[in-house]
């Protein structure tokens, strides 16, 4: 079967909706389907993409690299792209692809596809419209204020006003009146502060209209349906969002790990309200007119109600998603419920939805993918451990297994639906519950598989995460001849410890040996090795090192900073920590002084708008001992407005990163690529979070000229050889395209491997392209190879 996924969109979910449109390239091409990209962009011009496109880069790459190099499809040749395939699975959120407009295209063409009619899109769309339609037929809703971009100022303030005398309402909630992933969503008190939050909706460009509702109190749940071949829906077990130390569910929440959240799947809720629920949600799919799948977010109000807040048309779709959890809570992979949803709709219309597998080799290696940990990384740890896992499952000669290390060296095994929380704490917790949580599941799936016509789940099924110690993990890995894909970031992981006792036990993994990854997880000592180059073109910041016990001296310390490292404004960040985390830019010894009183008293994080430049909330490390101060380097602007690349010289320095690969003391630079990020410092969502951030790879020749990438290579080789890197690593530079010279910032001796990190979008652009599943493959191939070369008789009894 032929699939054309649709993605992109106008609207601020379009970097969700391509990751979307990756999952569904990543779990159905395996099933022997071919998958067909179509990205729209923001002026909903159509473009047809080759499947490595698809993987490289967010949307600012996306409409700025399409614009400049490729033509638009006419509405005829997009139509005749969507003809030369079977289906069509349209995968934007919000307008266009969830409001009924492009399904009403695919309609007047009579052109099959996955989802919900036109006219159920637009019912649902709107959640005013939604709200009445729901009214009008008698289900529970919550009143709600509607304000127009349209009206004047003081018109929304006396709509408002009225709305809350009406009511008794003491909190409430603004939210876009269309639209999806919490964007724009505001708590407030006062009228006052429901219009000033509804004129930044219109402000941020989240709709031209704004609702006003009652703040919930009670908890909050979403709950994904499926249809059966009957037309039946068949509400899955339903998952329930707990916020912790917060009263909204932001679209920070959704998208990036953080422990300001947890999801519970089954929710804590008992049987009855579960079924109550589910039964709510099947009946609102069908009057709707729904099909296929959707996703249904609601409320268990204190006062024992049900009510359903807003309607999915088509669900999110990330490695992690609601449909995923959901999906796997009974028995199905990713590849298994795109399939069910897929396959559902293809049967819809007569199509034969047969599967052609990718078929394993007769004993392919075992893989243990590792990740987790205890320190500021260990979200972004969770996110590359859980991708490597996804991706390296479709591998013929690969059997990944998902294991997270916890506190105390504590290792656990998980099973398929354990993987998929939110964040290693989360996980965790879940380990702890999992013999409660499988006894329920095995009571509350087996009838939802009846319904759907899945077969019974065989008796070993659904099983619990096995505990063990890291010792114990290290002697299975050596017993089974199993290599040991380490997904972790910072700590034991990135220091050289755990290299240290994978080779006492001859255990092959990724990256690099003991000795460079010690070295490159200090960046102190990383910058004494490349100024001991005496290179004049690679060259490393000079570097002063504070701790947090130092705040009460923190006037000195900054003056003497200043002078020594001649910079007005410095850097600061962990000696031995990456990911962004703890890095900020300082401008005064008052900031500083703040910042090292926030470690001293242990905080987790610095709230946004605490120092000047800051612009989002800063995780700070909860190990780290040794902070370095740095010069500020003073980068030329890089912008893309609009769909033009903007810049603005002043000094000649450029933040670039550019992975490399390393096979036998052969180093092989990929593509550089220009950072851009929206604040001073890349922030860990620019770095790691789906659609966000730009990355130009490779630099436009207007920045950075051909002889200047050759050069930046070069050295990024020279670099990695003298840090006796191996396997991959990615390395950080600022470069000066006045002077030639390279500045190396950090080397990532295990950079991060989350679905949207650079380091694929480099592999891509390599002749011939790399795809991340290639890519991953060669990093494992080169750990056995180096294995083997190293310890061809390893003594793995001894276990030192």
């Amino acid at each position: 079967m032929r699939v054309s996924v649709i993605c992109g969109g106008p609207s601020a979910e379009r970097g969700i909706s391509l990751n979307s449109a990756r999952s569904v390239m990543d779990h159905l091409t395996p099933l022997g389907w071919d998958v067909v990209p179509v990205y729209c962009d923001l002026d909903r011009q159509f473009y047809r993409l080759s499947p490595s496109q698809l993987y490289s880069n967010t949307p600012s790459d996306f409409d700025f690299k399409l614009a400049h190099t490729a033509r638009p499809l006419t509405q005829a040749q997009l139509i005749a792209t969507c003809r030369e395939t079977d289906i069509v699975f349209p995968a934007i959120h919000g307008s266009l692809g969830e409001d009924g407009e492009l399904q009403e295209l695919l309609e007047a063409h009579e052109i099959p596809f996955v989802g919900s009619p036109s006219k159920s899109c637009r019912l649902m769309f709107d959640k005013a419209i939604a709200n009445k339609h729901m009214a009008m037929h008698g289900f529970a809703t919550l009143p709600n204020c509607r304000v127009d971009q349209t009206d004047a100022p003081m018109e929304r303030l006396r709509k408002i006003g009225e709305f809350f005398a009406q009511h008794h309402i003491k909190k409430a909630v603004v939210k876009p009146a269309a639209g999806g992933s919490s964007l724009g969503v505001a708590s407030v008190t006062t009228p006052d502060e429901a219009a000033a939050r509804a004129a930044d909706i219109f402000d941020q460009h989240h709709g031209d209209q704004a609702l006003v509702e009652p703040y919930c109190e009670g908890r909050e749940f979403t709950v994904v349906v499926l249809q059966n071949d009957a037309g039946e829906p068949v509400a899955l077990v339903p998952t329930e969002i707990e916020l912790i130390g917060g009263d909204l569910f932001t679209f920070r929440h959704k998208y990036l790990p953080t422990c300001h959240v947890e999801y519970h799947c089954p929710p804590r809720f008992d049987d009855e309200i579960v079924a109550r629920i589910q039964k709510a949600a099947e009946v609102l799919f069908s009057f709707f007119g729904m099909r296929d799948f959707s996703r249904l977010d609601g409320w268990l109000l204190d006062d024992g109600r049900v009510i359903f807040s807003d309607f999915n048309p088509i669900s999110g779709m990330e490695q992690n998603s609601y449909l995923f959890i959901q999906g796997s809570r009974l028995g199905l992979t990713h590849g298994g419920m795109l399939r069910q949803i897929v396959g559902h709709a293809a049967r819809r219309y007569g199509i034969d939805d047969a599967v052609n597998p990718v078929m394993k080799i007769a004993k392919p290696r075992g893989i243990r993918v590792l990740f987790g940990g205890e320190t500021a990384e260990r979200q972004v740890s969770l996110m590359s451990g859980t991708n490597v896992w996804l991706k390296l499952l479709h591998s013929r000669d690969y059997a990944p297994e998902p294991y997270i290390l916890g506190p105390k060296d504590e290792v656990w095994h998980l099973p398929y639906s354990f993987t998929l929380n939110h964040t290693v704490e989360e996980i965790l917790a879940r380990c702890a519950e999992a013999e409660g949580i499988v006894a329920r599941l095995k009571l509350l799936v087996p009838p939802l598989r009846q319904r759907l016509g899945l077969p019974p789940l065989a008796a070993n099924a659904l099983t619990s995460p096995r505990r063990m110690s890291l010792d114990q993990f290290c002697r299975e890995a050596a017993d089974e001849k199993s290599f040991v894909f380490i997904a972790l970031h910072g700590g034991e992981g990135e220091d050289g410890t755990l290299q240290a006792k994978l080779d006492g036990f001859g255990i092959a993994y990724n990256g690099s040996d003991v000795d460079a990854s010690r070295l490159c997880m200090d960046k102190n000592a990383t910058g004494a090795v490349i100024n001991g180059l005496k290179d004049p073109l690679l060259v490393s910041a000079q570097k002063i090192i504070v701790t947090a016990g130092q705040a009460p001296n923190a006037a000195q310390i900054w003056e003497n900073a200043v002078a020594t490292l001649g910079s007005p404004d410095i850097l600061i960040k962990p000696q031995s920590d990456g990911c962004s985390a703890g890095v900020v830019r300082l401008t005064s010894a008052r900031e500083l002084a703040l910042y090292l009183q926030a470690l001293a008293r242990g905080d987790a994080m610095l709230p946004a708008g605490t120092l000047m430049h800051q612009v989002h909330m800063i995780d700070l490390p909860s190990h780290a001992e040794s902070f370095m101060l740095e010069p500020f380097i003073v980068t030329d602007e890089i912008h893309i407005v609009g769909l033009e690349l903007v810049h603005k010289p002043k000094t000649g320095w450029i933040e670039l990163t550019v992975g490399v690969m390393e096979r036998n003391g052969h180093y092989h630079a990929l593509s550089p690529s220009i950072t851009v990020a929206s604040g001073s410092v890349l922030s860990l969502e620019e770095k790691f979070q789906g659609g966000t951030g730009v990355n130009l790879t490779p630099p436009p020749a207007t920045i950075i000229v051909a002889r200047q990438i050759e050069l930046i290579k070069m050295k990024i080789e020279q670099t990695a050889k003298a840090l006796g890197i191996q396997g991959y690593a990615r390395i950080d530079i600022f470069f000066n395209t006045k002077t030639d010279q390279s500045l190396v910032i950090e080397a990532n001796s295990l950079p991060g491997l989350t679905p949207s990190t650079v380091i694929y979008h480099q592999a891509l652009a390599e002749l011939p392209p790399l795809t991340p599943q290639e890519f991953l493959s060669r990093l494992v191939e080169y750990g056995i190879e180096r294995r083997a070369i190293s310890s061809p008789h390893p003594l793995v009894s001894s276990g030192v």
